[in-house]
Parts: C-alpha cells; sequence; structure tokens
C-alpha cells in the first residue's frame, strides 16, 4: 500500500520537518539577548571596594601561577582573569564606574592581556568571566 497509494507520504513528511526546523531556527534568532538584567538594576561596590577585592585576586592568582603548566588551558584562564582583573582596575582609576569598566575590560582578557590575536578568546568565556566580575563586584 505505502508504495502504491501513498507516493506523496514521504515527500510530505520532509516538508513539514524542513517547515518545523525553519520556524524554531527563526524562533530561536528572534530571542533578545537582554535577558540579563541591565548594569544599572544592580547595587555596586564602591570603586575602592571594588578595586581591593579585585587586587586580592590578582595576587591569589599570582601566587598560583608557578604551580600551573604553561601553555595549558588552566594556565591561559589563570592570565586571562589576571588581565581583566587588572583591566577593570586600570579603568576605575580613569573614572570609569564599576558597571561600565567590566565592559570595557573585556578586550584585556580576551587577548590575555594584549599578548595574543584578538580573536583568541571565545564570547562564552568572555560573558562567564564578566559575570564571574559582576559577581565579585555587586553587594
Amino acid at each position: 500500500m505505502y508504495k502504491n497509494g501513498c507516493r506523496w507520504l514521504l515527500p510530505f513528511r520532509f516538508a513539514l520537518l524542513l517547515a518545523a526546523l525553519l520556524v524554531t531556527a527563526n524562533q530561536s534568532f528572534a530571542q533578545t539577548p537582554h535577558s540579563e538584567p541591565q548594569a544599572q538594576s544592580f547595587s555596586w561596590k564602591s570603586a575602592p571596594e571594588a578595586i581591593n577585592l579585585l587586587k586580592s585576586q590578582v595576587e591569589m592568582l599570582n601566587q598560583q601561577i608557578p604551580g600551573i603548566t604553561e601553555g595549558t588551558p588552566l594556565y591561559d584562564n589563570t592570565i586571562r582573569r589576571i588581565s581583566y582583573f587588572k583591566a577593570i582596575i586600570q579603568e576605575i582609576n580613569r573614572g570609569a564606574t564599576v558597571a561600565e569598566s567590566l565592559e570595557l575590560s573585556l578586550p584585556a582578557a580576551a587577548t590575555l592581556g594584549f599578548s595574543k590575536e584578538a580573536t583568541y578568546t571565545s564570547k562564552i568565556v568572555l560573558r562567564a568571566l564578566r559575570e564571574e566580575a559582576r559577581v565579585t563586584l555587586t553587594n
């Protein structure tokens, strides 16, 4: 019966599957990236508090560096965090707010303190790093 009477069924299933994929693909691209709260809605630590917290983080990470093999992902991630935290401190000292400094400092994290090419670090890693800093620097 399938060979004779239902030849249209296979192309129909394919068309239905294709339509479903297109609909779900359009929905996933249509989602807004504003799912995280705006920076102004957080209660940020003061600039001196943020600098002190970040300096202690950098000091702790610098103490870990000698025990990590250079060139490993753990080493690169530790250098990335140090670079990011130092850049945040620098941006705050230049007059940026704590919230602004998180965004302004991302290029330093992306390039391991400007020692590698600009496309070195994935956006997912940068988002995670920014989120870590946000949690650390909010009340």
